[in-house]
């Protein structure tokens, strides 16, 4: 082989000789790459931290659960009972006013000149009537023993009968422009002010009675076996979450509207802090034996089917059931028949960290 063979050969094969060992290096790196990576995925496994529960058979307190509205037992608007200037008005919004109390008052000056002129008249007409009875041989005094023929023409004739029932009418009146309260309670919705002329028939104001107050609700048919009259519920203001009144079934409508609903209402003779038209919520409790509960937070919705998660060997189990009553922190559940599921007292039930399990998530128990 001469001198330019040799050096041809060298230049020649040296490239190949690089692409080997680049391809060698690669397959090593490869190989080392895919032992990380399948001993990273060994490490990574998550574990999901819950909290659980053994499962019970016991007594379950089931709950009827209603929004309403409270109304005074009494309630009343008050209208005008004459038509005059308003004078005097006594009370304001939200005073509390005692049966028989002054309101207000209208203008009565009209009304006391007419009644000034209205007593003339009367005893014009009662000496012309005492003049022609005198001529039967009676007075007024012997009203009882005057003939009712006699007494009824002397009366037209003279006047006295129309005067009499003019004045006494004057007087009605007179007592309308006063106007009182028909029984004791709080005074709401005043807007007319004095020197305002009123007509008989508006409204000046409405007066509750805030010693009763009636809660009105509705319940579904299946929901109808956990009230009777005499039953109790607790009311609770949404205004005021902590506070509970106690209130006795006192109605229930016995026709069931188009939406199935049926309409009962409870008395509350607590009222310490309640006012008319407050929203409230009403709350029947039932008590039911042999039933399994778990709090609602352990209960999810997956396709729209019910389901929770039991705790075996380190691993979430998914387990479709249904719910049979609540109230409101629990729910009574049984496995569900149609998914083929199973759930016994005794079985270990997660109730806290389950938002994110699937069915052989690794769980740990916090």
């Amino acid at each position: 082989m001469n001198r330019n063979t040799h050096y041809f050969l060298r230049f020649a094969l040296l490239p190949a000789v690089f692409i080997l060992m680049a391809i060698s290096c690669r397959q090593q790196n490869g190989d080392q790459g895919s032992g990380s990576a399948a001993e990273a995925a060994a490490q990574d496994v998550f574990v999901t931290e819950v909290d659980i529960m053994v499962l019970e058979e016991g007594v379950f307190p089931r709950e009827l659960l209603s929004n309403g509205k409270l109304r005074a037992l009494r309630k009343s608007r008050l209208p005008f009972r004459y038509s005059e200037e308003l004078l005097r008005v006594h009370v304001l919004n939200g005073q509390y006013v005692s049966a028989g109390e002054v309101l207000a008052e209208l203008c009565r000056e009209n009304l006391e000149r007419q009644l000034a002129r209205a007593a003339i008249t009367r005893k014009q007409a009662t000496l012309e009537m005492e003049y022609l009875l005198l001529g039967h041989g009676f007075t007024l005094g012997d009203s009882l023993k005057v003939p009712a023929h006699i007494w009824e023409m002397a009366g037209i004739s003279s006047g006295y009968l129309e005067a009499r029932n003019q004045y006494k009418n004057l007087l009605a009146d007179l007592e309308k422009t006063r106007l009182t309260a028909p029984f004791g309670g709080l005074i709401s919705g005043i807007e007319t002010q004095p020197y305002e002329q009123v007509t008989a028939g508006n409204i000046f104001g409405t007066l509750i009675d805030n010693t009763a107050f009636i809660a009105a609700f509705s319940v579904m048919e299946n929901e109808l076996p956990l009230i009777g009259p005499g039953g109790h519920v607790q009311v609770i203001p949404f205004s005021m979450p902590g506070i509970f009144y106690t209130g006795t079934i006192k109605s229930i409508d016995p026709v069931v509207d188009e939406n199935g609903l049926i309409r009962v209402t409870a008395l509350i003779t607590d009222t310490e802090g309640l006012l008319e038209g407050m929203n409230v919520r009403v709350i029947a409790r039932q008590e039911i034996s042999g039933q399994m509960a778990v709090p609602r937070a352990a209960v999810l919705y997956r396709d729209n089917l019910e389901v929770l998660f039991r705790y075996e060997n380190g691993e979430s189990v998914w387990t479709y059931v249904n719910i049979l009553y609540e109230n409101s922190t629990h729910y009574s559940v049984i496995a569900n028949p149609d998914r083929v599921a199973s759930l016994h007292p005794g079985d270990t039930v997660i109730i806290g960290g389950n938002m994110n399990l699937a069915h052989g998530s690794a769980v740990n128990i916090r």
